[in-house]
């Protein structure tokens, strides 16, 4: 594969030559070239709604409102870079970080260049990681995104996989909510069939869980308040 050169300053440099594919999973063009026909952003349905609005909270009155269903999309084409290697390795289920050659720093999310200023951007090396780790930190989540709406309440950890010296933010699976501890070790999974995305990775406690000390107040909230994400999850998306 031939390379391109150019010229800075009167010195010749190579340039990135033509890509050469190796593989593709490709999106459905078809189906995305018919949605586009049908226009992006026109309108697919409409309600008309009623309800109290007013300059001040003294003064309302009802007040008739229209809100139209107004579907909109984008395919975005990017790459990524010098961190290929760990989405790449996430097709495989395999998990991937590098290391620091000068002081020994290993980066999971990886990093393309050591962040010490000791080393001055030094570029990392890549080493397979174990698929183990502990939560260093951690959120319940009653709230998601469209995509993993059902999955409520959602735990999101911050898991620092054995061996790195930094977390990668992960969902955890099999636990209750209630019961996720920080220092839990847990082991790290890669979906069956993986997109090559974040996503893809996701723990499940190795241990028995430490639940953190909460008050009888705390605790009581607490559980109302994932009973209330469980319904709305089984009324939206039926039972498990």
């Amino acid at each position: 594969m031939s390379s391109r050169r150019g010229s800075i300053g009167g010195i010749n440099m190579k340039q990135p030559g033509p890509e050469k594919l190796i593989k593709e999973k490709k999106i459905d063009e078809q189906w995305w070239a018919d949605w586009e026909r049908k226009g992006g952003w026109r309108p697919e349905g409409w309600k008309i709604i009623e309800m109290n609005d007013g300059p001040t909270l003294n003064d309302l009155k009802p007040e008739r409102f229209l809100i139209v269903h107004r579907p909109h999309g984008s395919v975005f084409h990017h790459s990524y870079g010098k961190v290929s290697k760990f989405f790449m390795g996430l097709l495989e289920g395999k998990l991937y970080g590098t290391k620091c050659p000068k002081c020994g720093l290993v980066y999971c999310p990886p990093r393309a260049h050591c962040f010490n200023p000791k080393c001055r951007l030094q570029e990392t090396t890549w080493i397979e990681l174990p698929k183990k780790g502990e939560v260093f930190s951690y959120t319940v989540m009653a709230i998601a995104w469209p995509s993993m709406a059902h999955l409520q309440p959602l735990v999101g950890a911050m898991v620092r996989i054995d061996g790195t010296n930094t977390c990668l933010p992960m969902t955890m699976r099999d636990i209750d909510p209630e019961k996720v501890n920080i220092g839990l070790k847990v082991n790290i999974h890669i979906e069956k069939q993986p997109k090559g995305d974040l996503l893809d990775v996701y723990a499940t406690p190795a241990e028995e869980p430490k639940p953190p000390k909460r008050t009888p107040e705390e605790l009581k909230r607490f559980r109302e308040d994932m009973e209330k994400t469980r319904a709305w999850v089984r009324k939206t998306f039926g039972p498990k």
